[in-house]
């Protein structure tokens, strides 16, 4: 059974970066589900959560099967590999993307 929305947004861990960092020229929100590892990425925190359910939706739909996945603004892509215990954050594992 699919979560609620309301779940997952209870669920996520939320992350707020600003440039300069990278190649960004504007501040990114990124919010992943620890549940499956699926993550959302915005120029506002509502569009990284809102990413965020909608990529985990998906993922429910297909019975978790495949890789988790990752929403951008605007486009969803598998999600970069990630390693059990990694103590790398959110944004560090997307890094390869940008």
């Amino acid at each position: 059974m699919a979560s609620d929305p309301d779940e997952i947004r209870d669920r996520a861990w939320v992350e707020h970066r600003r440039p300069p960092v990278d190649n960004l020229d504007e501040p990114m929100w990124i919010a992943e589900d620890p549940g499956t590892d699926c993550a959302g990425v915005g120029r506002v925190e509502a569009e990284a959560i809102g990413n965020l359910v909608a990529v985990v939706t998906e993922y429910e739909r297909r019975d978790k099967s495949g890789p988790p996945l990752l929403k951008l603004p605007g486009s969803v892509v598998a999600r970069p590999s990630v390693r059990a215990g990694s103590s790398r954050s959110v944004f560090d594992r997307l890094r390869s993307l940008f």
